[in-house]
C-alpha cells in the first residue's frame, strides 16, 4: 500500500468464480486446468459435445454483465471502485484480473466470490488463488475477504423472486403442495465431513425462502458429480429425489437450481436436458426456476456485501 492512511486507500473488486469455455475450441485447455492433467480423450469428446450443443458456455458473459452492472451500481452510490473478474478455470484468471486492478490503482481489496455457499473448492479456493497470486506477483493490493451471505435479505428476495415467478406457471389448485427440488452441485462427503459449511448454508438459506414463500414442500437434491471420482459424495441425487417423488404419487415438480447464480453447463445439460429427460420419462411435469444472472437484486447484493465489508457506507438504495 501507499503511505496514504488506509481510510484514503482506493477500494477495488474482483468478482471471483469458476469460469467456463465461452467457445468449445476453449474445452480441453478448460478440462486441463481443470484437471490438472491431460484429460481422458473420451472425456474431452463427451464434454466438447455438451459445449458445442449450447455454443459455448454463457457464463463468461453472464460474468462480464454482472462485472459492469456492479460497476455502474457502485458509482451511482457514489464510489469510484474498479470491478474486475477473475476465473479459476478459464479467462480471465485471477491473475489478470489483479493486475488490472493494481494498473488502476486499487489497494485495498475486496474479495467477492460468485457463490455464498463456502466449501475448500469453491470459496476457499478462489480467496486461496487471489491470495496466493497476490503474493507472488508481489502486488501492492491488501485483500479483505467478505463476511458469509448466504442469509442476506436482499440474496433470499432475489431468489424467492425468481422461485415465485415459477410457482405461478404451476396451476393454482397444485402450487402450495408442489414439490420444490432445491439443487446443488455435489461435493466428495469427506469434504463436509471435515467441516465445510456448505450443506448447512444452503439449509439455511433453504429456510429463509420457506419463511418467505412456504410452507414449500422442499427437498435438497444434489447434482454434477465427478463421475471419475470413487469416493462417496453427497447424496440424494436428483434424479432419484424425482424417483422418489413420482413413487410418492406426485404429478409435477419444480427444481430450483440454488448452488447456482448464473447459468452455465450444470444448469443448461444438467438440469434441462437430464433432469427435465428424468422427470418427462416418470410422468412429472418439470418446471424449472431460472438462476439469478444479471438479476438487479443480484447486483443491489453484490454492492451492498461489497461496501459492508468495506465499511464505506455508500448510498442506500430506496
Amino acid at each position: 500500500m501507499s503511505g496514504r492512511g488506509a481510510e484514503e486507500a482506493r477500494w477495488g473488486v474482483i468478482l471471483l468464480g469458476f469460469g467456463g469455455p465461452e467457445r468449445p475450441e476453449e474445452v480441453p485447455a478448460f478440462l486441463r486446468k481443470l484437471l490438472r492433467r491431460e484429460p481422458p480423450p473420451a472425456l474431452e469428446a463427451e464434454v466438447s459435445e455438451r459445449y458445442r450443443r449450447f455454443g459455448g458456455s454463457p457464463l463468461p458473459a453472464v460474468t462480464r454483465r454482472q462485472r459492469d452492472l456492479l460497476q455502474a451500481e457502485l458509482r451511482r452510490r457514489g464510489l469510484d471502485w474498479p470491478v474486475e473478474v477473475g476465473m479459476a478455470y478459464a479467462e480471465p484468471s485471477v491473475e489478470s484480473g489483479l493486475r488490472r486492478l493494481a494498473e488502476r490503482g486499487v489497494e485495498r481489496l475486496l474479495l467477492v466470490s460468485l457463490t455464498p455457499y463456502r466449501s475448500a473448492v469453491s470459496v476457499d479456493e478462489y480467496e486461496r488463488a487471489a491470495l496466493e497470486a497476490v503474493r507472488e506477483l508481489g502486488l501492492p493490493l491488501e485483500p479483505v475477504r467478505v463476511p458469509p451471505w448466504h442469509e442476506h435479505p436482499v440474496y433470499l428476495g432475489a431468489l424467492a423472486e425468481r422461485l415465485r415467478a415459477t410457482l405461478e406457471e404451476v396451476p393454482p389448485g397444485e402450487r402450495a403442495a408442489v414439490p420444490v427440488v432445491f439443487s446443488a452441485h455435489s461435493l466428495p462427503l469427506s469434504m463436509v465431513e471435515g467441516g465445510d459449511p456448505y450443506v448447512q448454508q444452503l439449509e439455511a438459506t433453504i429456510r429463509g425462502l420457506n419463511r418467505l414463500l412456504g410452507p414449500l414442500n422442499w427437498r435438497l437434491g444434489f447434482q454434477s458429480r465427478g463421475r471419475a471420482s470413487r469416493e462417496p459424495w453427497l447424496e440424494p441425487e436428483v434424479t432419484r429425489v424425482l424417483e422418489e417423488l413420482r413413487a410418492q404419487g406426485h404429478r409435477r415438480v419444480v427444481v430450483d437450481p440454488i448452488g447456482f447464480l448464473a447459468d452455465h453447463l450444470e444448469t443448461l445439460y444438467d438440469n434441462d436436458v437430464e433432469h427435465r429427460r428424468r422427470a418427462e420419462e416418470l410422468g412429472l411435469a418439470f418446471h424449472r426456476v431460472r438462476c439469478l444472472n444479471d438479476s438487479p437484486l443480484l447486483v443491489r447484493l453484490l454492492a451492498d456485501v461489497a461496501v459492508a465489508a468495506a465499511g464505506a457506507g455508500g448510498e442506500a438504495r430506496p
